[in-house]
């Protein structure tokens, strides 16, 4: 099943590409000069091949030729994706013309067939560009010649089913539909698919969305005018295709003055792609829903689709890009990857694309950077975390911890000692997302996301059911225990001594801190919390964790992707989106590239916090001052990644810094005045941000844990009376103590247990 707009519609579409093209629309996705639109390494399986260079021509002409002639070489190049990353039965594809022959002597074949006629001569006669269809799921083979031995190229394609997958390996079963609650109906197969559909909208110079019922017909009267970042004006009205591609429904919006059915308008893209990734974690079984207004959704503060789609960019959400919905980042890359093929092939390819979103969407931007560079060419990771696997460590810390003050209260400086950070900020975790690793719920109603409830794991009545954790959703890469068949777990909490900063600091005392850790406890295989003994990670499991990029590491394409994240800071009210995990991913990166350069952080005060501080007054101006912060960012990162994308030069760590805006830095905005602080974010250093809003460490980091957090299971040592320094324990509570850790405590001056370097990037599954 192909799901695509129908024959008229896809015939009008294509004259749209087409004239984009013909009229010097391509542009580089920046790095190398090599032709390639959309330039990624290859996919890779268990050894990473060498990037390639370019999505040009393989297998390149025998220099023997029994006429005694050496053909000229005809190179051709696939704009749309790599030529192995083909989606959906056809691909743009573009044959170089040397300057000796013609365009119209070149002929074009796909598996044998000629499709010359889908192709078209640029206005120089020195290229042929086109769409070609009907490409078979699997290899194909293109081939560019000029007589039977004049000129001559060819290229090997893989194309994938629109349906998927492409890299991500077996898809998750069961699996639920969710295109009816999303208002495109029932599903026409068992992929979830649904036909493509097309909706327009205007804005009235009041600033309010309507339904444009007749786009063809008379324009309303109050419609108001946008103006693009390249100074069009045009009528402020917004295309939204509805469809759905990798089993995930996506929405696209973009500027449009609709005069031929079928046929975008395309004057007012600007050939820049916002796309919008979606909040939290949780694990389900099923597609996700949204609706076609989700490609409008704001706020009094949160403007950013509404002003992106005023200024040309195209605005693009896909449910599977919402990290509850899908919380396999490696899904969720493929996703986004062959969507931004789609609007390459059905728009023209972009000039660049840029991720935004916080919270569970920053957690999908950085892992797609770390593991699939070249899908988004900068990202704008908000209230970042980044990974799931180190943030699902933190958040089973804090129900731990937060369920043994349950039964043993304590005050708030000792809970604070033991769990890092502020008051509630462990309670909520538990609360929220706690269950993220518990089997038979997943952090989601009903359990697993299953409608169906006959389909969820019990371990006595339904033991084959699905199980409902973050890790079993990303079985493809962590793999199976064969000796219970369920996935390998890399969560671990042997020879952590909880509270073990609080107790040198005098926070705590040493009974306090012997009793939590001797009534701590840890996780069954089900997440089900257990005592006294604590979680044992599956060996295998970490090893895969780190080397296939579950964790974040900071290196593959993190080196070389700029970073411009907004964090506002409500710590004080509970919130989970804790500051240090910005530290935490600067620490990543400069483990790994020596550097972080191309992160910057922003952090501003969630204006609720000045009705917490008893400054209620200041709620609006700092409502305001966001707002306006949010749609400066996304300037910022334009004129960044245009910077980059015109430079022909390779893509490195030092071109990324070359075009870094001057008002791109580390800053802290005021809680009492809104007054901006330029200062560069540290864990605890001195200067007025950290006064204003000082960052509280994850349970693991007040055990010792390093600052980047990114040990999933500890090596562990001897017992050393001098690691409690100044406290002197007495004798009976170094025996409890020995009893406690009988295998030892942590040795955080070491690397995790099976803490590898990645991999590599566009692995394959």
């Amino acid at each position: 099943m192909n799901p695509r707009p129908g024959p008229g519609l896809r015939q009008a579409l294509l004259a749209t590409l087409m004239a984009s093209l013909l009229a010097g629309g391509l542009a580089s996705c920046g790095g190398g000069g090599n032709g390639s639109a959309f330039m990624v390494p290859p996919p890779a399986a268990a050894t990473p091949q060498p990037p390639a260079t370019g999505g040009g021509s393989t297998n390149p002409i025998d220099p023997i030729d029994p006429t005694g002639q050496t053909p000229v070489e005809l190179k051709l190049t696939t704009l749309s994706s790599r030529p192995d990353l083909v989606s959906g039965g056809d691909t743009l594809v573009e044959v170089e013309v040397p300057n000796d022959l013609k365009a119209a002597d070149v002929k074009v074949l796909s598996n044998g067939n000629d499709v010359t006629a889908m192709l078209e001569a640029s206005t120089d006669g020195r290229k042929l560009r086109g769409l070609v269809s009907g490409l078979a799921v699997g290899a194909n083979k293109l081939v560019a010649q000029v007589g039977p031995d004049k000129a001559y190229g060819e290229l090997a394609v893989t194309n994938h089913p629109i349906t998927g997958p492409m890299f991500s390996g077996p898809q998750l079963s069961p699996f639920e539909c969710r295109t009816s609650e999303s208002g495109l109906g029932a599903p026409l197969d068992a992929s979830c698919s649904v036909n493509t559909r097309l909706e327009w909208f205007y804005f009235t110079s009041a600033g309010v969305r309507q339904s444009l019922t007749d786009p063809f017909g008379p324009r309303p009267a109050d419609i108001a005018n946008a103006t693009t970042i390249d100074g069009k004006t045009v009528p402020f009205i917004v295309r939204v295709e509805s469809g759905t591609i990798n089993r995930s429904i996506y929405r696209i919006a973009v500027l449009d003055d609709p005069a031929v059915p079928g046929q975008l308008n395309s004057a007012g893209w600007n050939r820049r792609v916002v796309f919008r990734f979606g909040e939290s974690t949780a694990a389900q079984y099923n597609q996700g829903s949204n609706s076609v207004t989700d490609a409008f959704k704001s706020d009094a503060v949160d403007q950013q689709s509404i002003k992106a789609l005023e200024r040309g960019f195209a605005y693009v959400v896909s449910t599977l890009n919402i990290n509850k919905v899908n919380v396999n980042d490696v899904v969720a890359a493929e996703t986004a990857t062959m969507i931004r093929e789609h609007i390459a092939k059905t728009y023209g390819v972009p000039r660049w694309m840029v991720g935004m979103g916080g919270s569970g969407g920053a957690i999908q931007q950085m892992l797609i950077a770390q593991n699939y560079p070249g899908i988004l060419d900068g990202i704008m990771p908000d209230a970042a975390f980044p990974d799931v696997f180190g943030t699902a460590m933190a958040v089973s810390d804090c129900r731990l911890l937060n369920r043994y003050f349950a039964a043993n209260p304590a005050s708030s400086g000792a809970r604070k000692a033991f769990e890092g950070h502020m008051n509630t900020v462990c309670a909520n975790w538990d609360a929220g997302n706690g269950n993220a690793i518990l089997a038979t719920n997943g952090a989601v109603s009903p359990a697993c996301g299953l409608n169906d409830s006959s389909k969820v794991y019990n371990t006595l009545t339904n033991p084959a059911g699905a199980r409902c954790t973050v890790y079993d959703i990303n079985v493809n890469s962590l793999g199976r225990d064969p000796a219970t068949g369920f996935v390998r777990r890399p969560l671990d909490n042997v020879g952590v001594q909880y509270g073990l900063d609080g107790l040198r600091k005098g926070l705590i005392t040493a009974t306090q801190f012997l009793d939590l850790n001797e009534n701590i406890g840890g996780y069954d295989a089900d997440g089900n919390i257990v005592k006294p003994q604590r979680t044992v990670a599956d060996a295998e499991g970490l090893t895969r964790a780190y080397e296939l990029g579950r964790i974040g590491s900071g290196s593959g394409g993190l080196a070389t992707v700029p970073i411009l994240s907004v964090h506002p800071y409500a710590e004080p009210g509970g919130d989970i989106h804790t500051i240090y995990n910005d530290i935490k991913i600067r620490e990543q990166l400069m483990k790994a590239n020596g550097r972080a350069d191309n992160q910057v952080i922003w952090l501003f005060p969630n204006p609720q916090l000045a009705q917490v501080i008893g400054k209620p007054a200041q709620v609006l101006p700092l409502s305001l001052l966001l707002r306006d912060l949010m749609l400066t960012r996304l300037t910022l990162m334009t004129t960044w990644l245009d910077g980059i994308t015109a430079d022909p030069a390779a893509l490195t760590a030092d071109k990324v810094a070359l075009y870094k805006p001057a008002d791109a830095v580390d800053s802290c905005w005021d809680v009492n005045d809104g007054t901006r602080y330029k200062e560069v974010a540290t864990l605890n250093g001195s200067g007025m941000c950290n006064t204003l809003y000082p960052k509280t460490p994850a349970p693991r980091m007040v055990a010792g844990g390093p600052a980047s957090d990114d040990v999933l299971k500890c090596q562990l040592k001897p017992l050393d009376d001098a690691d409690y320094a100044p406290v002197v324990l007495t004798g009976p509570e170094k025996l409890r103590l020995q009893g406690i850790f009988a295998q030892g405590v942590c040795d955080f001056g070491k690397p995790g247990v099976g803490q590898a370097k990645l991999k590599g990037t566009w692995l394959k599954y």
